[in-house]
């Protein structure tokens, strides 16, 4: 049950990890998205949990890159924002679902739980 967590706030990255991991999943966080594809690579995760606007790289740009690729397509792909109307952008660019924020920590389990029934 691999998750990577993309976020260039650690504290977010930090938090996210903590609730993920006391539910039993393996996580890796990731503060720096310019080293996502070869993380992704290595690790292979189920879900990428991102978020929108980062310096360096923007989770637009991410999905867009992880789903256009064969190798990766099937990954499935959560974005979080703070951004009004992010929800809409990020399923335009293929995330498979949106979480608000700041968002309820049981809101984001139930998201997560989805994606390893």
């Amino acid at each position: 049950m691999s998750i990577i967590i993309v976020d260039d706030n650690a504290d977010i990255c930090g938090i996210v990890e903590y609730l993920l991991v006391t539910e039993g999943y393996k996580v890796r966080a990731c503060t720096n998205p310019i080293n996502i594809f070869e993380m992704v690579k290595q690790q292979k995760p189920k879900l990428i949990i991102t978020d929108m606007m980062m310096s360096g790289l923007d989770g637009r740009d991410l999905v867009k890159k992880i789903k256009g690729d064969p190798k990766t397509s099937d990954i499935k792909i959560v974005m979080m924002s703070a951004i009004p109307n992010a929800e809409k952008m990020g399923k335009e660019t293929g995330a498979d679902d949106y979480i608000a924020k700041p968002f309820d920590s049981g809101d984001l389990l139930q998201k997560v739980k989805v994606f390893f029934p």
